[in-house]
């Protein structure tokens, strides 16, 4: 089979499963205010330093779920940090856009370790990674693929942590970025916002259907890299993060994190981490308190 008719089988395959999800997505907004579920231990977030790209991982007792997975420079590297940590199942992956800084490590990461369920956006590229991704997608015959879309909501695990995707709200974006899934993960009283890509037109969006409840976070995990197109004042207010952290590389061709977004997050007093100056940056939550790991 040609790669073209594979990409065209998994993408018509998304493409049923998000109508179905416009339903699911209506009923779970109504979750999104409930009242935290019991936790059980500790949530470890992990944001891996991968170069210019996005690598992240939440680990309880019971579940791993990974979120984005690099540039394809970072395979190996996102390989071997995940066997360090005794990962031998990914109970849920999440790419949350076809941009090779982060889905460039998603085919070495299904090939080697099972994944039951991968999250994408409904939304196909035409590259090579994205091919090599889903020719690993065709290969794992027990991963789960379902398109992800605003008003999903998971439960992972027995431990507490659900998933809420809060992004993307629309179809037919013109600017790929917009179609990144933005997640906000909740365990106990704690929650951390990955933002992917997502620019100024998804960032607005979400505040248009979200309540403001809905979206506070102890962390975000700051969209595309600290880019000025991302992290709008009302965004950032509506968060009010304590942490944001920054995934870039040093000294990169694009500038990330611009001066504008750092001066943003100064001036609410955010304590921001990045992964070109600290490396790999790790927080630590019981369910009631969450702070970095020493």
């Amino acid at each position: 089979m040609s790669r073209s008719k594979k990409s065209a089988r998994i993408n018509n395959a998304i493409k049923f499963l998000s109508a179905a999800l416009v339903i699911i997505a209506v009923i779970a907004w109504n979750y999104f205010t409930a009242p935290s579920a019991p936790v059980i231990g500790t949530a470890e977030f992990y944001f891996f330093d991968v170069g210019q790209g996005d690598a992240e991982l939440i680990r309880t007792s019971d579940t791993v779920v990974l979120i984005d997975a690099g540039p394809s420079s970072a395979s190996d590297l996102i390989v071997a940090q995940l066997h360090k940590l005794g990962v031998r199942t990914i109970d849920v992956a999440i790419f949350t856009h076809p941009h090779e800084d982060h889905i460039g490590g998603a085919a070495a990461v299904i090939d080697n370790f099972e994944v039951v369920q991968a999250i994408l956006p409904d939304v196909a590229a035409t590259t090579s990674t994205y091919e090599k991704m889903l020719d690993a997608l065709e290969k794992s015959e027990n991963t789960t693929v379902t398109a992800g879309a605003a008003g999903d909501v998971i439960e992972v695990g027995s431990d507490g942590l659900r998933l809420e995707l809060l992004a993307p709200c629309s179809t037919g974006y013109e600017n790929m970025n917009d179609y990144s899934i933005v997640v906000r993960a909740v365990f106990g009283d704690n929650a951390v916002i990955y933002s992917g890509d997502a620019e100024s037109l998804s960032e607005s969006e979400i505040l248009d259907s979200a309540s403001l409840g809905a979206l506070k976070a102890d962390i975000l995990k700051v969209g595309h890299h600290g880019s000025v197109s991302s992290t709008t004042e009302e965004y950032l207010s509506a968060i009010s993060p304590k942490y944001a952290v920054i995934s870039c590389a040093s000294d990169n061709s694009y500038g990330h994190p611009h001066a504008e977004t750092l001066s943003k997050l100064e001036a609410h007093s955010i304590t921001v981490f990045r992964t070109d100056i600290d490396g790999d940056i790790v927080f630590v939550s019981d369910g009631e308190v969450i702070q970095p790991k020493a």
